[in-house]
């Protein structure tokens, strides 16, 4: 019975590996040219909390590697940029309104929007009523934390190193590699053991030496003819 695996899925083992051993330029040329999204966290239970509870510096690192729909992501960089105006953070708003692309695009498709952020900025005040006239902070919170929980989700780590553990795994229980055996993964090939055994035929004319390769050698006998030997 033959299995068919799924090409992304593929891709998204060799992109989990790229991640967890910071091969970032790596990880994000390969995520663009195939379009595939990893969008996996350590913790989905971890990744809502935060948000809920406004953790943006842990937020932040773990959505720099994801692939989100921008208007999910346009929520989330609003809700920020809100609250370090609301901290008086006023650098880092401004930052962040100019500087990520989701809040770029939103300048260009929801200019109004866009200038309502640009004008609290300048407010010497922040007014919740006027940041949040139709919810409150914290349910604009847990709005995008359950928006954003539906994009992502939780994988066992290392698991190109897992698979090919199995895989070498399953060839030693059917002895195709002995116990014990150094692998050159690259090559795809185990050390040949040389070891050997010598033992006189019958007749005590001939020397046999086999090894555990299955190889027998047989010297030629001294005459022409050589003789018959038990199989």
């Amino acid at each position: 019975m033959s299995l068919n695996i799924e090409a992304q899925d593929v891709l998204k083992v060799v992109l989990q590996f790229c991640k967890e051993n910071n091969l970032n330029q790596t990880y994000t040329a390969l995520q663009n040219e195939c379009q595939v999204s990893l969008n996996t966290v350590d913790s989905i239970e971890t990744f809502v909390s935060d948000i809920q509870n406004g953790r943006w510096d842990a937020v932040l690192p773990q959505i720099a590697s994801l692939k989100l729909p921008r208007k999910k992501l346009e929520d989330l960089y609003e809700q920020i940029v809100l609250e370090m105006i609301e901290l008086r953070e006023l650098d880092t708003a401004r930052a962040i309104l100019r500087q990520t692309q989701a809040m770029v695009q939103m300048k260009l498709e929801e200019p109004d929007r866009f200038l309502k952020l640009e004008h609290l900025c300048q407010r010497t005040y922040f007014d919740p009523r006027e940041a949040y006239p139709d919810s409150s902070k914290e349910k604009r919170r847990q709005r995008i934390a359950h928006a954003l929980s539906q994009e992502v989700t939780v994988v066992p780590p290392s698991r190109l190193m897992a698979l090919i553990g199995q895989a070498l795994k399953y060839q030693q229980l059917q002895g195709m590699l002995p116990p014990g055996t150094s692998f050159d993964l690259f090559r795809g090939t185990a050390p040949v053991s040389q070891e050997e055994e010598e033992t006189f035929t019958p007749d005590g004319q001939m020397l046999v030496t086999g090894s555990v390769d299955g190889f027998l050698e047989v010297p030629p006998p001294p005459s022409h003819c050589a003789p018959d030997l038990a199989h």
